[in-house]
């Protein structure tokens, strides 16, 4: 299944569910979808590196990320999140469907 297909699928899932859904892909990074109240908040996150930069451009075309959406943290930065023992590096999309 391709990545848009992946992406459509985790957010048809949690925008029916009111529930956070998410998938680890098989190259390593990891989705996560929630739509509240129409808007949608993306996170794609990788255990033990940076995202790269190609790999961030795929993601915003595949998954549709719309151009004027809010990033967490601004472009060029990413957070790290520690979690079980291992550090994670993410970013975080957001914006309001149908806009």
């Amino acid at each position: 299944m391709s990545l848009a297909n992946l992406y459509t699928e985790l957010h048809r899932r949690a925008r029916d569910s009111g529930e956070d859904r998410s998938m680890e892909l098989k190259g390593g990074a990891r989705l996560a979808v929630r739509v509240l109240d129409g808007v949608t908040t993306l996170t794609i996150s990788r255990k033990g590196k940076r995202l790269g930069d190609v790999e961030i451009v795929t993601f915003q075309h595949q998954c549709a990320i719309p151009s004027d959406a809010a990033r967490y943290p601004p472009e060029g930065l990413q957070r790290t999140i520690e979690r079980d023992g291992a550090t994670w590096h993410a970013i975080t999309y957001r914006w309001r469907d149908g806009e």
